[in-house]
């Protein structure tokens, strides 16, 4: 059980994001206790407590429960779990707080200072989203790293469908198929525990394509055992061989830093 509430918690800081988060948190808290407090007495703001106080109660109740997290959370939503956080209604509690505020004065200027604070408060907490580690150029008008979509365009150029398997390198996991449905994959964003579990062969072969230097026995193996046609690998991140046949694997073509290997004899 408290395996559990660690695990949860563990989530509800991804879900906050550090002390920004933290901050802002507070202040939703603050705003439900207000609101439940100004509805016990004032009739008008009780369908605040009702569409706004009681949801957000709830739904509390619920993803900090660890009985709901060991037989829901971590079967169904296992490392997206704090997406489920995403259900509470934080900033439109705080704005209709601010907002609820904002009108209780009858002067004019009382009205602009508090608006002006609160705005204030939670811009000067925030962070900016365009920062270098939160946005960047896009390559082109997917919106996609442009070796993706080179990858994939080989790929399905050697006529293949979705059932012929293909093992990409790591940074390539999550655009492949975003690009192009029809390009199946020995395994996906499932490596990460999304989704859905990964067998062991799986897990071995993403184990060894995390190597500067994969063991390519092992590799191919796993690869023919699976009946993996494409083998892509990074020649800027990884050391590998310049000659594939003596694993039962022939070049094919390559992309950039990107070269891919097909099953067979040329």
């Amino acid at each position: 059980m408290a395996a559990d509430f660690y695990s949860i918690w563990d989530n509800f800081k991804n879900f906050i994001g550090g002390r920004t988060g933290l901050f802002h948190w507070g202040m939703f808290c603050l705003a439900l206790v207000f609101l439940f407090l100004v509805g016990r007495k004032q009739k008008e703001e009780k369908q605040a407590v009702r569409f706004l106080v009681w949801p957000s109660v709830l739904v509390l109740l619920f993803l900090f429960n660890p009985l709901f997290y060991r037989y829901v959370g971590s079967r169904f939503f296992a490392g997206v779990y704090w997406r489920l956080f995403w259900m509470l209604p934080i900033s439109f509690t705080v704005a209709y707080t601010v907002v609820w505020l904002v009108f209780r004065w009858k002067k004019q200027f009382a009205r602009i200072v508090v608006l002006v604070v609160a705005v204030l408060v939670v811009a000067v907490s925030g962070q900016k989203i365009y920062s270098g580690t939160n946005f960047m150029q896009a390559e082109n008008e997917y919106k996609l790293p442009q070796a993706a979509l080179d990858v994939a365009d080989i790929l399905a150029g050697a006529g293949v469908n979705w059932k012929v398997k293909s093992v990409v390198p790591n940074e390539l996991l999550c655009y492949i198929r975003q690009y192009r449905c029809d390009i199946g994959l020995f395994y996906g964003r499932n490596v990460g525990g999304f989704i859905s579990g990964i067998g062991d062969d799986e897990a071995a072969m993403y184990q060894q394509m995390c190597q500067q230097k994969p063991d390519m026995s092992v590799v191919t193996d796993i690869a023919k055992r699976n009946e993996v046609v494409f083998l892509c690998f990074n020649r800027a991140s990884q050391e590998i061989p310049e000659d594939l046949k003596p694993y039962g694997y022939h070049y094919y073509k390559e992309t950039g830093d990107y070269i891919i290997y097909m099953l067979g004899e040329e």
